[in-house]
């Protein structure tokens, strides 16, 4: 499971942000953590400055902005309508087909005995 830890550099005060991950090391059998440096945080704001590294620009490249993500919410929206509808269109025609079942049943029960 993944968490974000902080640390401070105590020269300059300056507070950095890392993703820590936590992993069972088999050959020394105990804990352990990997770190991935995320940025340094805004003393105003406290949120995280990505670096200028490889990886905030593949993770700039791949973030949405709130116009797309509302868009693809409302999709979602769309898509579940769209889901229930044709759930309860499942639920009438299981219904029909039983009904059409038990007539079918009737005629053979009138037409066997001849």
């Amino acid at each position: 499971m993944a968490s974000i830890v902080y640390q401070v550099d105590k020269k300059t005060g300056a507070k950095y942000a890392f993703e820590s991950v936590s992993y069972w090391d088999k050959d020394k059998k105990q804990p352990r953590s990997k770190r991935k440096y995320l940025g340094k945080v805004d003393p105003e704001t406290g949120d995280i400055i990505p670096s200028r590294g490889r990886s905030s620009h593949s993770e700039e490249n791949n973030s949405l902005d709130a116009e797309e993500m509302q868009a693809l919410h409302n999709e979602i929206r769309e898509k579940d309508k769209t889901i229930e509808e044709l759930r309860r269109e499942i639920e009438d025609l299981t219904a029909k087909n039983k009904e059409l079942l038990s007539i079918v049943k009737q005629i053979r029960v009138m037409v066997e005995p001849f």
